[in-house]
């Protein structure tokens, strides 16, 4: 019995544990529109200066910065991109209840 209950709270670590991601993209130039994502729950969290990542900006089509995305398990699931201000329009709150959305569907 022990060692069924080892396994059942191994898998249950492991179904609901899943690998979130929140990358800030921006540039050196637009320093004044970063996006504090410090803050946030339950994530990785990078920020990548593009002008001296160029392959992750090309990898990850970046067109206007700042540009949030969140990954799951390496997949993209949500991008938030700048206006024509260069400013993003989203909240932290928003951006967190994407992160809050994935960990919950696990549970469904």
């Amino acid at each position: 019995m022990k060692g069924f209950i080892t396994i059942l709270i191994s898998s249950l670590v492991c179904f609901s544990y899943a690998q979130v991601k929140v990358s800030h993209f921006n540039s050196d130039w637009n320093d004044d529109n970063n996006f504090d994502i410090s803050k946030l729950k339950e994530c990785d969290k990078n920020y990548i200066v593009i002008c001296h990542n160029e392959e992750l900006q090309e990898k990850h089509k970046i067109k206007s910065v700042p540009t949030v995305i969140v990954f799951e398990d390496e997949k993209e699931i949500k991008r938030y991109e700048a206006n024509i201000m260069m400013q993003l329009t989203c909240t932290r709150k928003d951006i967190q209840h994407v992160i809050d959305s994935v960990y919950l569907k696990r549970f469904e």
